[in-house]
């Protein structure tokens, strides 16, 4: 147990933190462990629909189905507790692979989706919120350096587990004799375990506190405004706007960011990665043939594996190396310009310069991991300026507020990445990628009062 401790860098903490932080990182464990395809379950859906657009409707109408429960189902977070969101989470990825293990027609693949999509909606806002919520609760004033660094810390240990499961499923589809299904009736299990731990961890006793303290903020912001002159609806109104229009520049702006990183993780960087590597494949823009048991298969799940550990061991470190920083907000500044839009123009660079394959695949390899480096080293900034910019009362559903938006950015996104990966390959895709996330970073620059986050005397 010490040295769990010291991994989490919480051996000074008091008990109460300790027990809170070792339970969240069991549980952002076990969320990290179900995602043991991670590295190529796209590569599975294409070897099904065999078109990339395919690939992109049948994910964007699974996130369509989740954006109309998203936010209604965070409301219902925030009033009831995050504890019954996360385990009905759990039980629908439960659903999800245990269906994937039959599923073999796009249709299928279809209502799985929309699975995903409730199972994405119950996700967001449920054990995060609860665990800044009670950070928040227990912990003293100015702890923002060690907030941090256990975020950084719960990141490390969560992303070795991701990295290995990753090795994991690579090697066990390298074996010929092991099919891609054998796999998700793994993850099914890992997800069961989920909802036990959930039930055991999670509280539900501060759901009522939650409710009196929302209460209570109802009644002074009512006291503040005049009866006469406005309406109860106007009233609600202005409670909305509160809450909830401040904080939707910033989710804007991580939404776009975010699709761009993990739509080029999840489709573009492994479709390039086996591109590079198996020449003698057929995978162009009229036919896919993946072959799981492969070595471009194997060098996907291990690259993979590598960088999620690289960025464990940024992440553990970010709160550290950070710790000069004193505006989360600037900081990200900075790393989000280096991680995106100067990313995405490298690997232009690399594709359009005429290299050998061989020096394209060390090269795109090599930038991969560099980024990694770079997205682990925010962490502890990422989480610092979500922790000031949301409100304990409402952040289950500030927070669905945002995978909503998210949701619906990924839907209009994957499906025009889908478009153009068809017809206009990897360089289409990496022009499209830079456009969104210069989006992205204009509109962070653009959020006015970015000094207002900094402190958490002026939160929400």
């Amino acid at each position: 147990m010490a040295l769990i401790h010291t991994i989490l860098g919480i051996s000074a903490f008091p008990s109460d933190l300790q027990n809170l932080s070792l339970k969240y990182c069991s549980l952002q464990v076990v969320v990290s462990g179900i995602y043991l395809s991670y590295a190529w379950i796209s590569l599975y859906y294409l070897s099904i629909l065999d078109s990339f657009i395919a690939f992109g409707i049948i994910v964007s109408f699974g996130m369509l189905f989740g954006i109309f429960l998203d936010l209604p189902l965070g409301i219902l977070t925030d009033r009831f507790g995050q504890r019954i969101a996360f385990c009905g989470a759990l039980s629908c990825l439960f659903v999800y692979y245990f269906g994937l293990f039959f599923a073999s027609k796009p249709i299928e693949l279809l209502f799985l989706e929309i699975i995903v999509g409730i199972y994405s909606a119950l996700l967001s806002g449920s054990f995060n919120a609860w665990f800044m919520n009670t950070w928040e609760s227990i912990s003293s004033k100015g702890n923002e350096v060690s907030f941090r660094n256990v975020m950084g810390s719960i990141n490390f240990a969560k992303t070795i587990v991701a990295a290995l499961a990753a090795f994991i499923g690579g090697f066990l589809l390298y074996q010929t004799q092991v099919h891609p299904k054998i796999i998700f009736l793994l993850q099914a299990v890992i997800a069961a375990i989920g909802v036990f731990l959930g039930l055991k961890f999670i509280s539900s006793s501060s759901s009522i506190k939650r409710r009196i303290s929302r209460k209570e903020e109802r009644m002074n912001l009512s006291s503040q405004i005049n009866n006469h002159d406005l309406s109860r609806f106007t009233r609600r109104i202005q409670y909305i706007k509160e809450k909830y229009f401040f904080v939707t520049p910033f989710f804007v702006s991580f939404s776009l960011l975010s699709f761009t990183s993990i739509s080029f993780s999840t489709v573009v960087f492994s479709s390039l990665l086996y591109d590079l590597c198996s020449p003698i494949q057929i995978f162009n823009r009229t036919y896919y043939e993946i072959q799981f048991a492969s070595i471009s298969i194997i060098l996907i799940s291990m690259i993979r594996s590598i960088s999620d550990i690289i960025f464990a061991v940024a992440s553990r470190l970010s709160g550290k190396i950070t710790s000069f920083i004193n505006s989360p907000y600037q900081g990200l500044l900075i790393f989000y310009t280096l991680n995106y839009p100067v990313s995405w123009i490298v690997y232009l660079c690399i594709l359009f310069i005429d290299f050998s394959p061989n020096v394209k695949l060390n090269l795109v390899i090599l930038t991969f991991f560099l980024r990694i480096i770079l997205i682990g080293l925010t962490t502890g900034l990422y989480w610092q300026l979500y922790l000031n910019i949301t409100s304990s009362e409402t952040r289950s559903s500030q927070e669905s507020l945002f995978n909503t938006i998210y949701l619906l950015l990924s839907i209009i996104g994957y499906g025009l990445l889908g478009v153009i990966l068809e017809f206009c390959s990897f360089v289409g895709s990496l022009i499209y990628l830079l456009a969104i996330s210069c989006l992205g970073i204009l509109l962070l620059v653009l959020v006015k009062n970015p000094d207002h986050i900094s402190s958490p005397n002026n939160r929400l």
